[in-house]
């Protein structure tokens, strides 16, 4: 939005406006339905800087789209959705990096999970499954450490059945149903489930905040112009300790592995940046269709995501 703008102009660095920029100009490349892209501070909530397209001038009359995909979208999330059902197993105390399974399919069922590759990569062990993002290693997790209610329980704690309150209109919430067997593997890796961008910055806050969860905020005060009284005043709003020291440690180290490794399977490569120690997860989700039931099948029928 041309208010957007304006803010990442005046009020961020020039990293971010470049952020913004690329964004644009991504958009008019590959043409996506929508992009966005937020960047938050983990140790005060508050998102410095958001993009989104489609977006409209409000100074001219063609306007195409009112929302913030921000907080006004739901999507299913995808593979990103890996990284809270891991740190899930691993609260147990029961998950063991180093046991393997075997990658490719696993029968629940009538139903089949495969990897995205279709065929896998032969036994691997649960630390490489997620460096591969293994569907598999998923369906496995929650055949043998994760119950359905244990992963529920998880995803309600790290905030993704509610609202995050930030200051922006029409926020939705997630949908988070899953009874059977094969739905609780599929939310697992982010399928058959329905969250919004904003919900995964709060929650990606555990892990660059010690394991308290921050609430995210986009404005920080509000000054009266005439009189130069502050009038508001956010604070910062963190949960008790959600995830352990150790969870969140061995997190970071499987995720760090998502960008940093050059093993076979590793899906984060792209974005290796020499210099600096990124870490993250990547997701691709398929999108259901509406009109005929199960998901799309085309090329560029999905929703690619970086967290």
């Amino acid at each position: 939005k041309r208010e957007q703008q304006l803010f990442l102009q005046s009020a961020l660095p020039e990293d971010l406006e470049q952020i913004y920029i690329s964004l644009i100009n991504a958009h008019a490349k590959y043409k996506p339905e929508w992009m966005v892209i937020s960047v938050m501070d983990a140790k005060t909530g508050d998102v410095l800087g958001s993009a989104s397209t489609p977006s409209f001038d409000p100074n001219v009359k063609n306007i195409t789209n009112y929302e913030n995909p921000l907080a006004a979208y739901l999507f299913e999330p995808g593979s990103t959705m890996k990284i809270f059902t891991y740190m899930c197993a691993m609260e147990t105390g029961k998950y063991d990096g180093d046991k393997t399974y075997l990658s490719g399919k696993y029968q629940i069922g009538e139903d089949t999970v495969k990897d995205w590759n279709g065929y896998g990569w032969g036994t691997i062990n649960y630390d490489l499954g997620f460096e591969y993002s293994s569907n598999v290693a998923i369906a496995n997790i929650l055949n043998t450490i994760l119950s359905k209610d244990e992963l529920k329980e998880c995803f309600h704690k790290y905030g993704f059945d509610e609202i995050t309150g930030i200051e922006l209109g029409r926020e939705l919430s997630s949908t988070l149903n899953f009874k059977y067997q094969i739905e609780v593997a599929n939310a697992g890796f982010g399928q058959g489930i329905l969250t919004t961008p904003i919900q995964h910055l709060q929650a990606l806050s555990i892990i660059a905040n010690n394991g308290k969860m921050l609430k995210p905020h986009i404005v920080e005060k509000i000054v009266n112009s005439n009189t130069g009284q502050t009038t508001y005043q956010r604070e910062i709003q963190e949960t008790e300790t959600l995830v352990s020291k150790e969870t969140i440690k061995k997190i970071k180290e499987l995720m760090f592995n998502v960008v940093n490794n050059n093993n076979e399977g590793t899906t984060g490569k792209r974005y290796y940046i020499e210099g600096l120690d990124i870490i993250g997860k990547t997701g691709t989700a398929q999108i259901y269709d509406d009109k005929h039931g199960g998901y799309l099948t085309g090329d560029n029928d999905y929703i690619y995501s970086f967290s």
